[in-house]
C-alpha cells in the first residue's frame, strides 16, 4: 500500500501544498514551524479525522480560514482509491471514499496509518497511555471487532468510576461484573497479539547484528515485557474484589487493562533509565517495524507509517542504521527531520532510488535532488 498524491488546503500554516511521494521512504526536512509536522497531520487526518498530536481538529485549520480540505490518492493491492475530507468550522465534516460518503470507521479501516512522535520523547520514554494506544492500534487492525470490545470496556470503566466518585454502591456490582467480563476479553486479544508481535520484534532485533554488531550490542539483551494491569498471580475478578476499598478511596478503578503497559528491560532494568537516546530511537523503530510486519501478515500489505522527529538526538553512527532499517521494510514512510540533519541525510540518501528527501522553503515543499 502506498500514497500516490496528497493535496491540502488551509492545513495549519500551509495555504496550499501538494506532494507526489516515493513508495518507500519520504524524509521532510525543515526548520521549526515550517510545516513538516502539519504535512503528516494531513495524512493522519484522512484516516482518523483528528491529529496525532493533542490538539482539537479546529486547530488544524489555517488562521482566518474556515475550511480545511485534504485529498489523498493511494494504491492498495493494485486498486486505486481516493479519499477526500473536508472540515468546516460552521457546517462540520464531509468525508468521502471514491466520491461516496464514508464514516470515520470506514476511513480508519481503508487507510491504515500508524503515527508516532519521537521528538523529545519516544515510545520507550513516553507515558503508558501512548504505548497502550500503539498496542491497541495493532490489535484493531488484526481483529476489527476489537474496537467494540474496547468501547464497551471504556464505557463500563467510566460508569464504575462515576459511582466510585460519588461513593454510590448502587449498581456498582453490575458495572464491576461488566468491567471484568469485557476486560478479560480485551486482555485476551491484547495478550495474543503481543505474543506474536514480540516474535517479530526479536527477529528484527537479531537481524541488526548482521550489518552493525557494535550497535546491536547495546540492545541485544533487551526484552519486552507486557504488564496486563493487575497482579499475574490473581484473576481479574479477584483483583477487582480486593481493590474495592482502595478504589473508593482513590475514586477510580485502580486495576485492569486500562493500566496495562509495555516495558523495555535489559538485565531486569527499565531501559528508559539507562539507555542512550540512539538506543531508544532504534528500539522505537523496531516497534514500528514489528507492527508493520504484523499488519502485513494479516492483510498482505503494509500500513502507511508517519514518524515525527525520528532523528531527534541520534548520533551519526546510528543514523545509517536507521535509514537501512527503513528502506529494508518496504513500507511507505513519511518522516520529518530538523534542518540540522540535512547534510548528513542527503549524503546517506544520495543515489538511493527508494528514498525521496524534501525541504520546506518559504512554506513551499521542494524535492531535493539526492546526489
Amino acid at each position: 500500500m502506498f500514497i500516490n498524491q496528497l493535496t491540502a488546503t488551509n492545513l495549519r500554516s500551509l495555504e496550499f501544498i501538494t506532494l507526489t511521494p516515493e513508495k518507500n521512504v519520504n524524509i521532510i526536512i525543515g526548520k521549526n514551524n515550517d510545516g513538516k509536522t502539519s504535512l503528516l497531520e494531513g495524512i493522519y487526518y484522512c484516516s482518523t479525522l483528528k491529529s496525532f498530536k493533542q490538539v482539537t481538529t479546529s486547530m488544524l485549520i489555517k488562521n482566518n480560514s474556515k475550511t480545511l480540505k485534504v485529498l489523498l490518492k493511494y494504491t492498495k493491492s493494485g486498486e486505486n482509491t481516493t479519499i477526500s475530507v473536508e472540515k468546516n468550522l460552521t457546517s462540520g465534516s464531509t468525508n468521502k471514499i471514491n466520491d461516496k460518503k464514508a464514516s470515520a470507521k470506514q476511513l480508519f479501516i481503508n487507510l491504515p496509518v500508524l503515527a508516532l512522535n519521537f521528538g523529545s520523547t519516544n515510545i520507550v520514554t513516553t507515558n503508558s497511555d501512548e504505548r497502550r494506544s500503539f498496542l491497541d492500534w495493532g490489535v484493531f487492525h488484526v481483529e476489527h471487532n476489537y474496537i467494540d470490545i474496547f468501547k464497551d470496556y471504556q464505557k463500563a470503566i467510566k460508569q464504575r468510576n462515576s459511582l466510585l466518585k460519588k461513593k454510590d454502591r448502587t449498581n456498582l456490582d453490575y458495572w464491576t461484573d461488566t468491567v471484568v467480563e469485557r476486560g478479560n476479553l480485551l486482555h485476551s486479544y491484547r495478550e495474543s497479539y503481543f505474543n506474536e508481535f514480540n516474535k517479530h520484534f526479536i527477529s528484527l532485533q537479531e537481524s541488526i547484528s548482521s550489518f552493525m554488531p557494535d550497535v546491536y550490542s547495546d540492545i541485544r539483551n533487551m526484552e519486552l515485557d507486557f504488564s496486563r494491569g493487575w497482579p499475574n498471580n490473581k484473576s481479574f475478578e479477584i483483583a477487582m474484589i480486593e481493590s474495592i476499598d482502595k478504589d473508593i478511596i482513590f475514586k477510580h478503578t485502580t486495576c485492569g487493562p486500562h493500566r496495562a503497559d509495555i516495558t523495555f528491560k535489559s538485565s531486569g532494568i527499565d531501559l528508559k533509565h539507562i539507555s542512550s537516546m540512539s538506543t531508544q530511537i532504534i528500539t522505537g523503530l523496531l516497534m514500528v517495524l514489528s507492527q508493520a510486519r504484523m499488519f502485513h501478515v494479516k492483510h498482505g500489505y503494509n500500513p502507511i507509517v508517519l514518524i515525527d522527529d525520528l532523528f531527534f538526538g541520534i548520533d551519526d553512527k546510528n543514523l545509517k542504521l536507521v535509514i537501512n532499517l527503513l528502506v529494508g521494510s518496504n513500507a511507505q514512510f513519511f518522516i520529518t527531520a530538523p534542518d540540522l540533519y540535512r547534510e548528513q541525510l542527503l549524503s546517506i540518501c544520495q543515489s538511493n532510488i527508494k528514498i525521496k528527501t524534501y525541504e520546506f522553503k518559504n512554506k513551499q515543499l521542494v524535492e531535493e535532488k539526492n546526489g
